[in-house]
């Protein structure tokens, strides 16, 4: 397991020991601990379901997001799984955002918007998003394999947007 993802979910389980489950929900899809935001891919593989979504997992509070992953059989009772994705490579390095989940030929493969602020973090004028590759084996451990949809070079985007002004 790669480092990032190691100190995630190490930050989960120090936040779990420290949770008050009076109304911790019972039925309802929650991370053991932490901020959690959209669902980014639901999906049924192998008769596993899966469910994967946007998570920040050192505080209650909104961070670079992570991809937290919990699977159930029958959609009552989840199993909450290792992170699924942590923003550690320069394309995703502020945040692995939104994006799906589908089955290719038995492959678990995760799409999802890497985010880079380019000025000041939260600074939302100056980003950099790329669509992103993981896949898994198992269903459980992933390996990114990078931007599939990259920013374009911003000369041929300016130079394109000019032709199409005139």
């Amino acid at each position: 397991m790669n480092t990032a993802l190691a100190q995630a979910d190490h930050a989960v389980e120090a936040l779990r020991a420290e949770r008050r489950d009076d109304y911790y929900p019972q039925f309802h899809l929650a991370p053991p601990a932490g901020w959690i935001n959209d669902p980014n891919g639901l999906i049924c593989i192998d008769g596993v379901y899966h469910a994967f979504f946007q998570h920040h997992p050192y505080s209650e509070h909104w961070g670079p997001m992570h991809w937290g992953h919990a699977t159930s059989r029958d959609l009552i009772r989840w199993q909450h799984q290792p992170i699924a994705l942590a923003p550690d490579a320069p394309y995703d390095k502020d945040g692995c955002f939104s994006g799906c989940a589908v089955d290719d030929n038995g492959v678990l493969t995760l799409i999802y918007t890497g985010h880079v602020w380019l000025g000041e973090p939260g600074d939302d004028s100056q980003v950099r998003e790329v669509q992103c590759l993981a896949t898994s084996e198992d269903g459980i451990r992933f390996i990114k394999h990078g931007p599939v949809l990259a920013w374009p070079d911003a000369t041929l985007f300016v130079v394109a947007v000019v032709i199409a002004i005139q």
